[in-house]
């Protein structure tokens, strides 16, 4: 069984999958894997430098993720081809891994839905949060300008355009407390548990 969780920047998609591994959950994350892919060598920071060229990769070949994070945010159009190249990538690698484990697994990805992964995963569930409590959360975490992060959000699909998609949405605008007791919740439904 592949259960996808998805949600927008600060909605607590992270702090779910933490929660998760840390209860021995089988958990992948995109993001992780979206980093190693850009490594120096792989297939990832190969085809950003086609595209992109040098000027996003420091001396010793690594990719400035930060430089080039605010390059692309700021026009739609670079996002996007940033997501072609890395998209088929990461998902590819995502499934692979998933592949190998039995049992209940758990797919990380902000952009689950965006990237057409909903019709590969058996449930969806989407975090949601409000805008305000996203932002500040974002900017406590990577000290990021509020600017910055409007800009983030800008570029993902809204909360309304997800949650057709999604089999369990799950607020989040209160305590990690909450937020752990909802996921357990949600873990004892009977349907997440007819594992093959």
């Amino acid at each position: 069984m592949i259960i996808g969780i998805t949600g927008g920047i600060g909605s607590g998609k992270s702090a779910v999958s933490q929660y998760l591994t840390s209860i021995g959950e089988q958990v992948i994350c995109a993001d992780e894997i979206a980093r190693e892919v850009v490594l120096p060598g792989q297939s990832g920071a190969d085809e950003i430098r086609r595209v992109f060229g040098n000027s996003f990769f420091s001396p010793d070949e690594h990719l400035d993720r930060k430089k080039l994070a605010k390059h692309v945010f700021a026009d739609a159009n670079r996002l996007e081809e940033l997501n072609t190249i890395l998209h088929p990538i990461i998902i590819s690698r995502m499934f692979d891994q998933a592949s190998l484990l039995s049992g209940r697994v758990f797919l990380d990805a902000a952009l689950l839905i965006k990237a057409d992964m909903r019709s590969s995963v058996d449930y969806v569930w989407l975090v949601v949060a409000d805008e305000s409590e996203r932002i500040k959360r974002v900017i406590e975490r990577d000290a990021a300008t509020k600017e910055s992060v409007s800009l983030r959000i800008k570029s993902q699909l809204h909360d309304d355009e997800m949650i057709p998609f999604a089999d369990e949405v799950i607020e989040n605008n209160e305590s990690l407390s909450s937020l752990q007791a909802k996921v357990e919740d949600l873990l004892a439904k009977q349907i997440y548990n007819e594992v093959n």
